[in-house]
């Protein structure tokens, strides 16, 4: 609900990918990037990007209505607003558990990754420390990628930032296939959405959809409520309302109100 920021800003080269259309990887996006008048680059590792110099960059501090309070490092000056916007979107249950198993919070990055592995855009809940940053550990927090911010400008928020906390939800079981219907957990635990084909990575859009299925900006609501996916169906809603993590467990009476269907 408020940012402070940490220290100054300071400027810094950036690099912001740009997602393929459609589900191949390797197709140049279908949209401009940052810099209108040039075309994107192409690494055949990390994909397509456009370089921006001397980008304000700040360190900010969220604090959540009930004063959890997470650090996130390397934001564009321009995205702060996306980031909160983002973040007052997650239940205050559901930050303090990311504080809890994240406590170095989220970091912005040119890549997430490695190897072959490497994006341009995406996240990350990496298990590598990098020793460039010698004041963030990876291991403990999460990576987005500027790309990741580009893409979803529109909608003002960060769905990618959501995905990756999915994915610490994932944690004790906070969010599960346990609840599923036998023939939906088969369904999602083999869609691929990603370059990762892990099969938690649906169950993590799952929670990325439902998260903006709460919100009450109409093209945010709309983006989270496709009856046609599965991954953003009232039936996978009512699964995920049987977790724990969509229950008074987590959530406020407040919070329980905006997860309804409506």
């Amino acid at each position: 609900m408020s940012i402070q920021f940490i220290g100054q800003p300071y400027r810094q080269d950036i690099i912001v990918g740009g997602y393929a259309s459609g589900r191949r990887r390797n197709q140049e996006p279908n949209y401009f990037g940052p810099n209108l008048l040039e075309n994107w680059e192409s690494d055949p590792v990390r994909g397509y990007y456009q370089s921006i110099s001397n980008e304000d960059l700040v360190n900010i501090m969220y604090t959540s209505r009930n004063h959890v309070n997470i650090n996130i490092y390397r934001v564009r000056l321009s995205d702060v607003s996306m980031v909160e916007n983002t973040l007052d979107l997650i239940p205050s249950g559901h930050l303090r558990w990311l504080k809890q198993r994240k406590p170095e919070g989220i970091i912005f990055s040119n890549s997430a990754g490695r190897g072959n592995s490497e994006r341009y855009t995406g996240g990350l809940n990496p298990i590598y420390d990098d020793h460039t940053t010698d004041f963030f550990d990876e291991r403990d927090g999460i990576i987005i990628t500027y790309g990741a911010l580009w893409r979803n400008q529109n909608l003002r928020i960060i769905p990618t930032l959501m995905h990756e906390i999915g994915h610490v939800m994932t944690h004790s079981g906070k969010i599960s296939y346990r609840y599923f219907s036998a023939a939906d957990r088969e369904t999602l635990s083999n869609t691929r959405v990603s370059r990762n084909p892990g099969r938690l990575e649906a169950l993590c859009n799952a929670y990325m959809y439902f998260i903006c299925y709460s919100s009450m900006s109409p093209a945010v609501h709309l983006y989270g409520d496709r009856s046609s996916d599965l991954q953003r169906s009232s039936e996978t809603r009512a699964a995920l309302r049987r977790c724990p993590a969509f229950t008074s467990r987590m959530l406020s009476s407040t919070e329980i109100h905006r997860f309804r269907e409506r």
